[in-house]
């Protein structure tokens, strides 16, 4: 198995059975950098695990983790995808995300979410996407 191929089912094992970064201890960098886009109520760039903490419960309670549904990991070289159909709390919208995690080597350094709202999920949260 490569390095990619490596990467690829672990962040498939993550997401796929919604398990959180500190179940991998040994998976990360402690200097781990994230990236939520400033659309989000939690949008903003976070540097390690306690910053990590400090704001992860607003994604829990952004998300209904009940709607998360993985669509698909794809891998190449260092770089990680994950296409994810989120359902949104308090709502019956959802959004599409793609999850961008980067390595080095086995260890995830660096996160970056891209996401693409539905009209609904945006007249009922106040998303806001693109202007």
């Amino acid at each position: 198995m490569t390095i990619t191929e490596e990467n690829k089912a672990f962040i498939k094992d993550m997401l796929g059975s919604k398990r959180r970064l500190e179940n991998y201890p040994d998976r990360f960098d402690r200097t781990l950098v994230m990236h939520e886009p400033a659309c989000l109520p939690f949008g903003g760039t976070y540097v390690g695990l306690e910053q990590f903490q400090k704001f992860y419960p607003q994604v829990r309670d952004f998300y209904d983790f009940s709607r998360f549904e993985l669509l698909g990991v794809y891998g190449d070289g260092d770089m990680v995808f994950a296409t994810v159909r989120a359902g949104l709390a308090h709502s019956d919208g959802t959004i599409f995300i793609a999850e961008q995690f980067r390595f080095e080597g086995t260890k995830l350094v660096e996160v970056r979410l891209h996401i693409c709202d539905d009209p609904k999920a945006a007249r009922t949260t106040g998303l806001r996407i693109g202007g």
